[in-house]
C-alpha cells in the first residue's frame, strides 16, 4: 500500500473506542472548508480523519461520504471496536431473543408444558462450552493458490513444531497472526456453539481436553486448536434457548410470533433536526409507559440499524422516521415485558450475536484490506485505497457494508462532506 503525505488537519487517533450510549451523534450543519495550518482546504472528515481536497478531487459527493464510511470502519477495525459499531445491532438481536422467548414461555404455560419436560429434551443434546487455543495464519478461500499453499504450510510447520513437544502457547504467539494472538498465547474465551464458525465449532467438538487438532480451514485461513477445557452448561443456565426449541417444535415460528402492543396514544416521534442535533443529548426522554421509557439515544440506535436505504431517506421524506420510531416503542415494551416475566439473554446469547456481527465485519475488513492497528495516517491510507479498489471482492465488500451497516457507522463517528447539507448524520 502506498504512503500518502499526511493531510495537516489529521489529528492521531489510536485509543480504543468507548462502548457507551454516548456515542457522537453527527452534526447535521455544513463542514467548514478552511485551511488548515495553511494547507489544502478539508472536504472530508471522518471522527478523526480528514481528506483533503486535493485527495477527493473529482469525486462526487455521495462517493465523498462512502470515503467517510470506509475511514469510520477502518478506524474500528485497526482499533478491534467492531463490538463498538455493533453495539445498537446487537441490543436489537438480544431484544428480539428475549421477546421470542417469552413468546415460547407463555405457548409452554399454555400446554402444560413443564421444566421435567425441558430437562428430559435438555439430557439428549447438553449445550456445551469449550475452552480453546488456536493458532491462525490468515487466507481467504480467493485468493491465489500459491498463496493458499504457503500459508497451510506456515499452519502445518507449526503443528509439527508442536507435535515435536514446544510448548503450544509459545508457538501461538509466535505464529498466529489473529490480533493479539501474542499477548493472549492463543486462548480465545470459552465459546458455545454458535461463538465460532462451523468449521471451528466441529473440530473443537472432535477434541478431547488437551488434544492438538490437525491444520483446519475456516473462511479466515489455517487454524491448528487444542481443546483446553470441556463443560456442560447448567440447565438453569439454559433453560431459556430449551424452552424456545421445544416451543418451535410444537409449532410456534418466529413469523407466529405477535409484535409488542404499544399505546394507542403514542407521541408523535421527533423533528429529524433534533435527530440529529449533536446538542440534543441521548437521555433525552421521548416516551414512557408502565416500566417502559423510550430515550433519544435509544431512537437514534433504532435508526442506525435501518438499512442504509431507508436511513438516507430520513432527510427527504419526515414519514421515513415512523418504522424506526415504533421500533424503538417496540423494543422498550418488549424489554419489560420480558423482564417482568424472569426472561433472560445471557452473556453466552451476546457472545454468540457479536461473534455474528463480527464475522461479518472481519470479512469485509479482508476484502477491503483493512487491518487492525496502525496510526492515523495508516488508516486514511487503508480508506484511500479500499476505496479506489477495484477488485470485485472489494467493491462488493464496499456495496455491502454500506447497505448494511452504513447507519451504523454514522452513529459510531461523524461523517461531515463538504459545505453541502449532509445526509442523516453525515
Amino acid at each position: 500500500m502506498s504512503a500518502l503525505r499526511r493531510s495537516p488537519c489529521t489529528a492521531p487517533h489510536t485509543a480504543p473506542l468507548r462502548r457507551a450510549r454516548r456515542l457522537w451523534i453527527p452534526l447535521v450543519g455544513g463542514l467548514s472548508i478552511g485551511a488548515c495550518g495553511g494547507g489544502a482546504p478539508v472536504a472530508v472528515e471522518a471522527g478523526g480523519a480528514t481528506f483533503t481536497a486535493d485527495e477527493v478531487l473529482g469525486l462526487p459527493e455521495d462517493r465523498q461520504r462512502l470515503l467517510g464510511e470506509l475511514a469510520v470502519f477502518a478506524q474500528a477495525v485497526a482499533d478491534s471496536a467492531l463490538a463498538d459499531l455493533g453495539r445498537p445491532w446487537v441490543e436489537a438481536r438480544l431484544t428480539d431473543l428475549g421477546w421470542q422467548r417469552l413468546q415460547a414461555q407463555r405457548a409452554l404455560d399454555s400446554a402444560g408444558v413443564g421444566d421435567d419436560v425441558l430437562l428430559a429434551r435438555y439430557r439428549t443434546a447438553p449445550q456445551l462450552e469449550l475452552t480453546v487455543r488456536h493458532l491462525l495464519v490468515f487466507s481467504e478461500r480467493y485468493e491465489t493458490d500459491a498463496t493458499r499453499d504457503a500459508a497451510r504450510a506456515k499452519a502445518e510447520a507449526a503443528l509439527a513444531r508442536i507435535l515435536d513437544g514446544e510448548p503450544f502457547p509459545q508457538v501461538a504467539a509466535e505464529v498466529s497472526e489473529e490480533p493479539g494472538a501474542e499477548s493472549r498465547e492463543g486462548l480465545l474465551t470459552p465459546g458455545r456453539e454458535g461463538a465460532w464458525v462451523p468449521e471451528f465449532w466441529r473440530a473443537a467438538t472432535d477434541l478431547e481436553p488437551g488434544e492438538v487438532s490437525p491444520v483446519v480451514e475456516t473462511q479466515y485461513g489455517f487454524h491448528v486448536l487444542r481443546l483446553e477445557a470441556r463443560d456442560t452448561v447448567d440447565f438453569a443456565e439454559a433453560r431459556s434457548g430449551v424452552a424456545l426449541e421445544v416451543a418451535e417444535l410444537m409449532g410456534l415460528r418466529a413469523g407466529d410470533v405477535p409484535r409488542p402492543a404499544v399505546p394507542d396514544d403514542l407521541p408523535e416521534p421527533p423533528a429529524v433536526d433534533r435527530l440529529f442535533d449533536p446538542a440534543a443529548p441521548d437521555s433525552d426522554p421521548l416516551a414512557a409507559g408502565d416500566g417502559w421509557s423510550v430515550t433519544l439515544g435509544d431512537l437514534r440506535d433504532a435508526v442506525a440499524t435501518l438499512p442504509y436505504a431507508e436511513w438516507s431517506r430520513l432527510r427527504r421524506d419526515a414519514g421515513a422516521l415512523a418504522p424506526a420510531w415504533l421500533g424503538a416503542v417496540e423494543a422498550a415494551v418488549a424489554e419489560q415485558a420480558a423482564a417482568a416475566a424472569g426472561i433472560e439473554t445471557d452473556e453466552a446469547d451476546r457472545a454468540t450475536i457479536e461473534r455474528e456481527f463480527a464475522d461479518r465485519g472481519e470479512q469485509w475488513a479482508l476484502q477491503l484490506r483493512l487491518a487492525t492497528g496502525g496510526s492515523a495516517e495508516s488508516i486514511r491510507a487503508a480508506a484511500l485505497a479500499a476505496l479506489a479498489n477495484s477488485g470485485q471482492n472489494a467493491s462488493i465488500a464496499r456495496d455491502a457494508l454500506r447497505a448494511e451497516w452504513g447507519g451504523l457507522l454514522h452513529r459510531l463517528r461523524p461523517i461531515r462532506v463538504g459545505e453541502t447539507p449532509p445526509g442523516p448524520g453525515a
